[in-house]
């Protein structure tokens, strides 16, 4: 058997969990054994569930959280849209119009901070993956990564820390992802820490630019409002989406695709 992504071994436990609200470590491991995972690998796992706040786990028992859903892994992020994210990173290059940028948390904050082939001499950013990938890239002089809580969802630091740190500093360009908008252009995020840090950033930011795929736009109202569109000065997506609020979103500001 093939060997399972980490993705894919959580979606397996979830499922399994949700059928049995409560069992023994014994079982889990058992049926962590009858998908072909590891031992070793199943302990970790179940360790990185109580961290997600998936499980609770004392006393020999797993318990699932009911009140908590299942959020995609940040590696089952960077593979959706893949495509449409390249499109939009490159996009954003081309927009860059300062030296000294903050770039949010986020799979195409990712894919837009490699394409960077502009000077930069200095770039913030909550994201720890995104710091990761500007230290790879030579046009990227200085980074200052904004510590806090690590979600591993996202790569996200955020919390009080995070919060403390951005309202003692000025962005004259900001770069952030949102998760879904709705239909009065109203921007969210699944998570409440990282949207108030987001919020914090754009209230301190001259210059605001949203990478959003076709997909996010016109989605339900769910998650934690961020901001409105109105107060973003570009949004750039993959593509024309054909919807008469798509053009409605054009008369509140720039949007680019």
């Amino acid at each position: 058997m093939e060997k399972l992504k980490k993705g894919e071994r959580i979606k397996l436990y979830f499922s399994y969990l949700n059928n049995n609200m409560s069992i023994s470590i014994k079982q889990f491991l058992k049926f962590a054994q009858e998908q072909a995972i590891p031992e070793i690998t199943a302990r970790r796992d179940i360790k990185l569930l109580e961290n997600l706040n998936y499980i609770t786990s004392e006393m020999g028992l797993i318990k699932l959280n009911t009140d908590k859903e299942y959020e995609t892994t940040r590696e089952e992020k960077f593979a959706a849209n893949r495509e449409e994210k390249q499109k939009i990173g490159l996009l954003a290059n081309d927009l860059i119009n300062s030296q000294e940028i903050f770039v949010g948390a986020g799979t195409t904050c990712e894919i837009f901070v490699k394409s960077i082939n502009k000077p930069i001499k200095m770039l913030y950013t909550n994201g720890f993956e995104v710091a990761r990938v500007a230290n790879a890239n030579p046009n990227i002089k200085r980074i200052v990564l904004i510590g806090g809580k690590l979600r591993p969802q996202s790569s996200a630091m955020c919390g009080s820390i995070a919060n403390t740190i951005v309202e003692s500093l000025k962005f004259s360009q900001t770069f952030i992802t949102i998760t879904n908008m709705d239909n009065e252009f109203n921007a969210f995020n699944n998570n409440a820490d990282e949207a108030y840090l987001t919020n914090k950033v754009i209230l301190n930011s001259h210059d605001i630019v949203c990478l959003m795929d076709h997909t996010k736009f016109n989605q339900k109202t769910y998650g934690n409002k961020i901001t409105n569109a109105a107060n973003m000065k570009t949004i750039i997506c993959d593509k024309e989406i054909d919807d008469p609020l798509f053009k409605q979103l054009q008369k509140i500001t720039n949007v680019k695709w």
